[in-house]
């Protein structure tokens, strides 16, 4: 990929101006080839409005993603929508673009999105519709629109855009007025384009194992742990005793950790501060940074107070706790993630939901839960489940690794 590329430096493409306004002209990486200076032009001097009005309602329909929002590409459903149904929705054509005009409480302001997946779609209508007339192409507008300061742009007109019900709103025309830096050459304009293509297809791939990878760890702690039956619905080979209700007191010691100050905590790791400090944040695993000792070796640890109260997780190795952690020692084979994902399919049941949420020790130590009849069978389970967690974190990590390469392409690639 970065054999394509060149570091453009703006000045040596520009003739060897020194002019600034000459070397914004220039994007900071280019694909080989291309020396020509970009232009800047306002949206409307390339695009026009579409209308989106259309009798046809059984068409595809496209949701805007809860977690994102921005608008998917996936086909939610295919039907019918009619009578007062109509007035929600805008008929989008492939290469079409959209833009939420307004704020919403999934849209994200100002998001452009650009139909490709269908020749047709129905899209939600918080989005105002235009289509490019000439000289570049709508993924190029719609990944611009992805850049982390167009809204800066974007802010300059919403002080002249009506306010409805209390939300900000822009106006087709004022949108229209955004400027934007566009290639002279269609072919680098294509070339931006296709590298996007690969990187969200990357994307889209890995978010896809990441789902399928947690669907089927839910599929395995319904059904290799016991959940109160005499046996798991799947069994590894060679097992057969029926598993065994236990209290949590009657095999671990059940103890919690101690205050620590922020200020005595390092956020990286060296050869004195290499201790995790974990605390009750859902965040980074618990993980609050690094301490010079540690209190805890190989136990199992659960959030005794606030939102995440009665989390439970495996801490392999040393560790300090803080004092929002309560934890579980064994030296009988009991600490392992076998035994920790059981607990924590049932642990927020106990949990006390009056004030601020609580799980204290004294609670803990009376929780009845189901375990493999052996620490052989257990640690099986547990390597299962270490497997799992090993997948979900790989398959994240490729996530941050694509999405920051994509931010950086973003504002590299464009002006």
């Amino acid at each position: 990929m970065t054999d394509d590329l060149m570091k453009s430096s703006g000045s040596r493409d520009a003739g060897n101006s020194t002019h600034a306004d000459e070397q914004r002209l220039y994007p900071k990486v280019r694909f080989r080839g291309f020396d020509e200076p970009w232009k800047k032009v306002k949206l409307e001097e390339i695009s026009e409005r579409v209308n989106g009005n259309d009798n046809r309602f059984n068409l595809p329909v496209l949701t805007i993603s809860a977690k994102t929002g921005w608008m998917t590409q996936e086909d939610r459903f295919s039907g019918d929508i009619s009578g007062k149904q109509k007035k929600n929705y805008t008929l989008l054509h492939k290469g079409e673009l959209s833009y939420n005009h307004g704020n919403s409480k999934v849209a994200k302001y100002g998001a452009v999105f650009s139909l490709q997946n269908y020749s047709e779609a129905l899209i939600p209508h918080v989005y105002h519709s235009f289509k490019i007339i000439k000289e570049t192409t709508p993924v190029f507008i719609e990944n611009f629109f992805k850049k982390k300061d167009v809204n800066k742009q974007l802010r300059k007109y919403i002080s002249s855009s009506a306010r409805m019900d209390g939300l900000l709103n822009i106006s087709y025309s004022d949108f229209m007025k955004v400027h934007l830096f566009i290639s002279q050459k269609i072919s680098e304009t294509k070339q931006i384009d296709k590298i996007f293509e690969i990187l969200n297809s990357l994307l889209s791939l890995q978010q896809r194992k990441l789902e399928l990878e947690k669907q089927l760890k839910k599929f395995c702690l319904q059904n290799i742990l016991s959940d109160n039956k005499k046996c798991p619905n799947l069994r590894f080979h060679d097992f057969s005793t029926n598993w065994k209700k236990v209290k949590v007191g009657d095999i671990f010691t059940v103890t919690r950790g101690k205050v620590l100050s922020k200020d005595k905590i390092s956020k990286t790791k060296d050869h004195i501060m290499k201790y995790p400090v974990y605390s009750s944040q859902t965040l980074n695993n618990g993980l609050l940074g690094y301490y010079h000792d540690y209190l805890f070796e190989d136990a199992i640890t659960w959030t005794t107070d606030g939102a995440n109260a009665g989390t439970v997780r495996l801490r392999a190795g040393k560790f300090y706790g803080t004092n929002v952690n309560g934890v579980l020692l064994s030296k009988n084979g009991y600490v392992n993630d076998a035994n920790a994902e059981a607990l924590n399919q049932i642990a927020w049941k106990y949990v006390s939901k009056v004030g601020n949420p609580k799980l204290m020790n004294n609670v803990m130590q009376n929780i009845m839960f189901s375990i493999a009849p052996s620490v052989e069978e257990q640690v099986i389970i547990s390597k299962l489940f270490i497997l799992h967690s090993k997948s979900l974190k790989i398959y994240q990590a490729n996530i941050n690794v694509y999405t920051q390469l994509k931010q950086f392409l973003l504002q590299n690639l464009f002006i």
